[in-house]
């Protein structure tokens, strides 16, 4: 909980990749890998140390190092870089029907995959807030993109794009069929009361299809329904 409540502390707006490029005092600080992620848990480790803040002062001190470390792992999970490596044994684990919750390492993967969920998130919720989230992040994604070509003299990508903004439906299509529906759809085989999260996003994907679908002028129809198969 500490973890999801940390995870984006002082957040730049940047992404770790522009960290790196623009040779940003955090990259200097931290490194080129989960650069915003170490800094996000050093500013809730400052907090946690701050007078009247530590809510695990009463632990035992090894205890409370193994607090710092599940925090520290918890909220490093959220770096995609991270998730791109570990979720194709995940879901080779899952789709096999070998995850064992009593394995300790498979339990830290099942972790980190849901803190991953919790971040993504909002792709599984009702559409207004879906859509207006992904216009939100998008808007930081183009001025970063700004930033991108008028400090770095780079050309960003289609995402960060200012000038490509009227393709947001097919980013999003992109972003969930490659990110987040197979992170969801292996969720729902470990745990089946997450299907509520996995009946969102398909919704929602189905309104970004006909938003597409729209500016493409295509005459189809998208079905937004959900399967009874889906639902069961």
């Amino acid at each position: 909980m500490v973890g999801c409540l940390c995870h984006d502390l002082d957040h730049r707006g940047t992404n770790n990749a522009f960290q790196a490029k623009s040779g940003s005092a955090l990259a200097q600080l931290y490194g080129t890998s989960a650069t915003l992620e170490l800094h996000h848990f050093n500013h809730a480790v400052m907090i946690l140390q701050s007078e009247g803040h530590n809510i695990f002062a009463s632990l035992s001190s090894r205890v409370y190092s193994d607090i710092m470390q599940l925090l520290k792992q918890s909220i490093l999970a959220t770096d995609l870089t991270l998730y791109f490596e570990r979720r194709m044994k995940f879901f080779e684990l899952v789709n096999t029907g070998e995850y064992n919750w009593n394995v300790k390492d498979q339990r830290e993967m099942l972790r980190s995959m849901l803190m991953t969920a919790c971040d993504l998130g909002a792709v599984t919720k009702p559409w207004e807030i879906s859509r207006q989230v992904a216009e939100l992040v998008t808007s930081e994604f183009f001025e970063q993109g700004d930033r991108e070509r008028s400090e770095l003299k780079l050309t960003p990508s289609a995402i960060f794009d200012r000038n490509r903004k009227d393709e947001l439906p097919r980013l999003q299509l992109e972003w969930i069929d490659g990110i987040c529906m197979p992170l969801y759809e292996a969720l729902v085989k470990v745990n089946p009361k997450l299907k509520p999260m996995l009946h969102g996003i398909k919704r929602n994907r189905c309104k970004w299809e006909e938003m597409h679908r729209k500016r493409q002028g295509s005459k189809d129809n998208v079905s937004c329904s959900i399967s009874t198969q889906d639902i069961s």
